[in-house]
């Protein structure tokens, strides 16, 4: 399928900031997006996290919870594939499932790597817009994939905080993977 946004020139992501994944994507005519055998779902932010918001608070917590340890359980299938890939190549992969959460609408993500930590800033995380104004954050998709990406590279398990979040007032979501052993 072509890129709509090839000729749309009020397109806002450049191809030069988009990885592979959006050209990989195929539909069906079961009405199915899928990158190989991976099947994805195209859904407006404020739909998904709506639901969220509608949960009293300690329901919402438990669900984001569940979300962060679906998408870690479940993305880590995706991050895989794109480790091999790009040749098991740690840095690589950070590059890759960057422009892949750009091309799934997941905000522009920028990792920083640091010793015993990888964090990662999003701008313009759906999850958060989605949402709306909250007391704690709500990026738990995010969060879940960072897991998967950090435990991949490293082959360590690790444990993911979001430290700010644009839901709760701050300028972007900020997120800091440790190191469980460390």
């Amino acid at each position: 399928m072509d890129d709509p946004t090839r000729d749309d020139p009020t397109a806002t992501v450049s191809a030069s900031v988009t990885g592979g994944l959006r050209q990989r994507l195929r539909w069906t005519p079961d009405g199915a997006v899928h990158d190989g055998p991976r099947r994805y779902l195209l859904m407006r932010p404020d739909v998904l996290m709506g639901v969220l918001r509608r949960l009293p608070e300690a329901a919402r917590a438990q669900a984001l919870a569940a979300f962060a340890d679906s998408v870690a359980d479940n993305g880590v299938d995706s991050i895989r594939a794109y480790f091999r890939q790009v040749g098991e190549d740690p840095s690589a992969l950070l590059a890759t499932t960057a422009a892949a959460a750009a091309d799934l609408g997941w905000g522009a993500w920028r990792f920083e790597p640091g010793r015993a930590r990888l964090g990662l800033v999003v701008e313009g995380s759906p999850f958060a817009v989605g949402h709306g104004p909250a007391d704690a954050p709500v990026c738990a998709p995010i969060a879940g994939m960072l897991r998967a990406v950090a435990s991949v590279s490293t082959g360590i398990e690790v444990d993911v905080t979001e430290t700010r979040c644009v839901a709760c007032g701050a300028a972007r979501c900020e997120f800091e993977a440790r190191w469980a052993a460390c």
